[in-house]
């Protein structure tokens, strides 16, 4: 028997054992009540009490075996989670039938993770996605029914050692670890889960919730950046870290609640990447060093909750100019309906084109306008939403997105 169907049948009898004390506990409550009404005489009740007790403790001292203790702790130090959404997609570039781009089409993600306890000071996980690429997870519907492939978008362990409360050292592939204000993408995509270490400090002084974050990322091997060939024995002909190309990352943010009805979060990031010059594809070998600023405030007006966001990151190895971005937005919510509206203006070497928001103006930077998008929650876990990017481009080239989406999690 697994180690899952022995954890599944403990539940059961655990739960059923669990439902049978509840119940028992429930029909004394009613005979006390019964009695101290005169429905019940004394005899009665003293009868039913007896039998309401052994039914109670037959319940308690029903155990479950080793076999099936084990499977179960095993199984409640499981978490998985997931989502699939269905999009329908319109990109239309620059408006014009001789040079234009006009694109149509239907796409899937799908991403399930599970997370494990290890035990008291580390956790790991991992989660499978369809394959898109390092700022999507989209596969487009095509390939006369053919198969769609996944990788691993998250695998990493977690440590938080009990000698330094609030510390978290994260190893492997995971989320992005720096202070955020929406996923509007300005300088990260938010498919984009980097690769290294991390480190994460949290503490509280007062009403004012603190965090200090730090990263080292690889983003390609030695070998890859300096164009050495692979040594006959398949290993490495670089000498270290030294010659990867690689991220360094520093950020603090801090958030507090200003009064019953407003609350604000204010972070800064850098990010230093090294061999600039070995870059390649990363914004035309334009040298990246990148420092960013961004705030949130949510206001419970009474009526409707609103929060406003800003955003601007500016390059500071940018020798030709051109080297600022930043992004202005707000949303709220209504029942089951939700809006978010943002402005944005990325010049051409303020980010790297790589990771930015790939669904903005096409992908890539040199670009800016206006995003808006809603969703409407149709039942539990279950909804559709619609997006629309009006942008200018490249070269003054007008690009416009709609995407309308369906969307399921569990």
């Amino acid at each position: 028997m697994t180690k899952l169907s022995v954890a599944i049948k403990s539940a059961l009898l655990a739960g059923a054992a669990l439902t049978a004390t509840t119940a028992s506990a429930s029909d004394k409550d009613l005979l006390e009540a019964l009695f101290q009404n005169g429905v019940l005489n004394k005899a009665q009740f003293e009868k039913l009490s007896k039998k309401a007790d052994e039914k109670q403790e037959a319940a308690a001292s029903a155990t479950l075996s080793p076999e099936m203790a084990k499977a179960m702790d095993w199984a409640s130090r499981i978490k998985m989670s997931g989502d699939m959404r269905f999009r329908h997609e319109n990109i239309d570039i620059d408006h014009s039938e001789k040079d234009g781009v006009k694109e149509s089409r239907q796409r899937i993600r799908a991403r399930i993770g599970i997370k494990a306890k290890v035990n008291d000071e580390v956790d790991a996980g991992f989660r499978l996605v369809t394959t898109g690429g390092q700022t999507s997870s989209n596969q487009t519907i095509e390939g006369s029914f053919s198969g769609k492939d996944i990788y691993f978008d998250r695998a990493y362990i977690n440590w938080h050692p009990a000698f330094a409360k609030g510390l978290t050292a994260t190893f492997g592939k995971f989320k992005q670890p720096w202070y955020n204000v929406s996923s509007a993408g300005l300088v990260w995509d938010s498919d984009v889960n980097p690769e290294g270490v991390a480190l994460k400090y949290k503490t509280k002084i007062g009403a004012v919730k603190l965090a200090a974050t730090g990263g080292y990322f690889i983003l390609e091997d030695g070998d890859t950046v300096k164009g050495v060939p692979k040594a006959a024995d398949n290993y490495s002909n670089n000498n270290g870290f030294s010659d990867d190309l690689n991220l360094w990352h520093a950020g603090v943010s801090a958030s507090m609640k200003l009064t019953d009805a407003v609350k604000a979060s204010l972070g800064s990031n850098a990010y230093i990447y090294n061999n600039e010059s070995e870059k390649g594809n990363f914004d035309d070998a334009v040298a990246l060093e990148i420092y960013e600023v961004a705030g949130k405030v949510d206001i419970d007006t009474g009526i409707l909750p609103v929060y406003v966001y800003g955003q601007y990151a500016t390059n500071a190895s940018a020798d030709s100019g051109e080297d600022t971005a930043w992004l202005a937005g707000f949303g709220t919510k209504y029942g089951p309906f939700k809006m978010d509206y943002n402005y944005r203006d990325t010049q051409k070497h303020a980010v790297a084109d790589t990771f930015n928001d790939s669904d903005f103006a096409a992908g890539g930077v040199e670009a800016r306008g206006h995003k808006i998008k809603g969703s409407y929650k149709i039942s539990k876990n279950f909804s559709a939403g619609a997006a629309y990017f009006a942008a200018e481009g490249h070269e003054g080239k007008t690009v416009d997105t709609f995407q309308l989406d369906l969307k399921a999690k569990f």
